[in-house]
């Protein structure tokens, strides 16, 4: 009998971040102390792009971007004419450290051994949480406090490149995406702990808060 679990929180962009108890928890055998934190539940948005990791630290700052995937025949426009491009989603796990993702133009702090799901056409970039942010915890979890760096597993729901943008809304249609080669412009600014602590959000468990 299978029972149904809300994962994490999904934001008003469409974007979903799971963490901690916001994962689907499971102990599958009687007798071997395994927990399983499964964070998606599978079956809705298939992933077949690119996978890989990155190593970030502070001074590894990604200019803002989003990702098309290219024409093919098989994503054809809605007259079934001719191939189409379209805006696609990527899912990061954060798999150490802490860090920073903005988000149209917000920026959260995602704790370790979390997922974050990106919606199609959300303007994003990440970068490491300056060392000394102490991530607020429940009572009785062990306390979380940034270093500088974090590693990262990303994967693309299709092949896709790197498209720089300046813009910070959700982007619709891929003929609305303006280019900017001006990329120091659109990367995250480097944060001191304090600026961090009074200007984003944070994320544990399901909640998502600010510290101010």
């Amino acid at each position: 009998m299978s029972t149904s679990h809300h994962y994490g929180v999904t934001l008003p962009n469409g974007c979903n971040i799971v963490h901690g108890q916001g994962a689907n928890i499971k102990h599958p055998f009687s007798d071997i102390p395994v927990e399983m934190h499964e964070l998606d539940p599978g079956g809705r948005t298939a992933f077949s792009g690119q996978v890989g990791f990155i190593g970030f630290s502070t001074d590894f700052r990604l200019p803002r971007h989003v990702h098309i995937a290219p024409a093919s025949s098989s994503a054809m426009s809605g007259n079934g004419s001719a191939p189409a491009q379209r805006f696609i989603a990527e899912r990061i796990v954060v798999l150490n450290g802490v860090a920073l993702v903005e988000l149209n133009g917000e920026i959260y702090v995602i704790p370790p051994q979390s997922l974050v799901t990106i919606a199609p056409g959300v303007p994003h970039t990440w970068t490491a949480c300056p060392a000394g942010v102490s991530v607020p915890v429940p009572q009785g979890s062990a306390a979380v406090q940034s270093e500088g760096t974090f590693l990262m597993l990303y994967e693309y729901e299709e092949p896709t490149a790197f498209f720089p943008t300046r813009q910070t809304k959700t982007l619709t249609h891929v003929d609305e995406y303006e280019r900017c080669d001006d990329l120091e412009s659109i990367r995250i600014p480097h944060l001191s702990a304090d600026e961090v602590r009074q200007k984003c959000w944070f994320v544990w468990d399901s909640q998502v808060s600010r510290l101010g």
